[in-house]
């Protein structure tokens, strides 16, 4: 059999593993885990279109590939999808001499300005994209490729009519790191606390930069697609300040800075959820669910690197809080002064936490 056959064979073999695994990371409900699934989606992708010589397509892939690693990594979207556009634009000088080769570029930014707005127009978006992609793919041979486009095509169609609830269970909900916060970050989080809590339990704008300066590996963010819609934020202090936390009868108004410390290796550490807050719309089943996996895979992160977590405690102030604590397994320890209920997971349900 003629070289060029069995290359073209395998492109297909190789589109029709992308194809699956992209199916399958339909079936993901959190955010994380279908990018998680479409790195892979996108390495076979690469290895297709580079089995057919598609110049284009192949150097498309490779961003898309880069664009799924930073979005699973960081919280930059904006700036990767300005990088993306600049990408897709410079393969287009690239590979001008191909008249097709202009189709997939088009399509790609198009999808990238789809995947910005609201769903219907990123739906529409996504129809023209794959439209042209479907073009693309029949004149370099990829039919694997091709399919896979006119089913999406089909899907966004569906999504359309039907609505996007009804077809597509992916969240675009997220709780990501803060890798830094800014003067934006902070104004968002007191202009949140002052709604749900109120003046007077709310720590002002100056003492949570301090905070965070103590405390920037658990200061952590909720977010719908781009946008915040509330944090969580993990204190590791000292055992003494956690005992004395815990024989309190009110909840204190500021936490001594001293008293948090950075985790360090082959310690027991002891943890205060500070708060966990977020704007009512999303103060439902989800989101509870969102933060217990997530809480769940930050203590198997920290024993991951030596860091034992031997106790959590964490005030209740709202409803939401309450609830959350209880889908975390924490115990009740005792009501405090205005309202405030204290929470304490100890060492069985740390590891009860562990085993998720």
């Amino acid at each position: 059999m003629d070289l060029g056959y069995i290359l073209i064979i395998l492109a297909q073999i190789l589109g029709l593993v992308s194809w699956i695994l992209l199916l399958y990371s339909y079936t993901k409900e959190d955010i994380d885990d279908l990018l998680y699934i479409q790195i892979f989606v996108a390495v076979f992708d690469v290895a297709s279109y580079l089995l057919l010589g598609a110049d284009a397509g192949l150097l498309i892939c490779l961003i898309e590939l880069i664009k799924t690693v930073l979005y699973y990594k960081t919280d930059k979207d904006d700036l990767i999808f300005k990088i993306g556009v600049v990408g897709y634009c410079l393969i287009g000088l690239l590979t001008v001499r191909h008249w097709y080769a202009c189709l997939p570029v088009i399509g790609s930014i198009v999808d990238s300005w789809g995947t910005s707005k609201d769903s219907k127009l990123a739906n529409v978006a996504s129809i023209v994209s794959n439209s042209l992609w479907t073009a693309y793919d029949l004149i370099i041979l990829s039919y694997i490729g091709a399919f896979n486009d006119i089913v999406v095509v089909v899907l966004n169609i569906f999504v359309l009519i039907f609505g996007y609830s009804k077809i597509m269970r992916i969240s675009k909900l997220r709780i990501i790191k803060f890798d830094h916060l800014t003067k934006s970050n902070v104004d968002d989080i007191y202009d949140l606390d002052v709604k749900t809590y109120g003046i007077e339990n709310t720590w002002d704008k100056k003492y949570q930069k301090q905070v965070y300066k103590k405390n920037p590996d658990s200061f952590f963010e909720i977010a719908y697609k781009q946008s915040f819609v509330g944090y969580i934020n993990y204190l590791n202090i000292k055992e003494e300040e956690y005992e004395t936390l815990k024989s309190l009868k009110e909840m204190p108004s500021t936490i001594d800075l001293d008293s948090i410390i950075k985790f360090k290796h082959n310690r027991k550490s002891y943890l205060l959820i500070e708060s966990i807050n977020a704007k009512k719309t999303y103060e439902d089943e989800e989101t509870i669910k969102l933060i217990d996996k997530k809480f769940c895979s930050f203590l198997r992160a920290k024993r991951n690197r030596d860091v034992y977590i031997d106790g959590v405690i964490g005030y209740a102030i709202s409803d939401f809080e309450n609830s959350i604590y209880k889908e975390l397994g924490f115990k009740k320890v005792k009501e405090l002064k205005n309202k405030v209920t204290l929470y304490e997971l100890d060492q069985s349900g740390i590891k009860e936490s562990l085993a998720k």
